[in-house]
């Protein structure tokens, strides 16, 4: 329900850019958390059995779904400075 909300607030980008920038941040902190699993999570990696098809960097199977994660933080962050930037250049021209 989090991310469906987020996602509302991204979608107000054409009308509300600050809704939008601030609704990416929070995308962005949520993937950060996520992301930390790669870090304290060691059944993330796939242990590392000696060839050359294991270990750091395979992920297991509880490690995959952070690939989502990393795309989504990108994502929010390229939408997080689009929606900065249209609020920036409205609020100039409205003045």
């Amino acid at each position: 329900m989090v991310i469906v909300g987020l996602a509302l607030l991204i979608a107000l980008h054409p009308v509300l850019s600050q809704a939008a920038t601030i609704g990416s941040f929070l995308v962005m902190l949520m993937a950060c958390t996520t992301l930390s699993f790669l870090i304290t999570t060691p059944e993330a990696w796939v242990p590392a059995l000696g060839d050359s098809t294991s270990g750091f960097p395979y992920l297991a199977g509880p490690g995959r779904p952070v690939i989502k994660d990393a795309i989504m933080f990108g994502t929010a962050m390229v939408m997080m400075a689009d929606s900065a930037r249209a609020y920036l250049l409205r609020r100039k021209h409205s003045k």
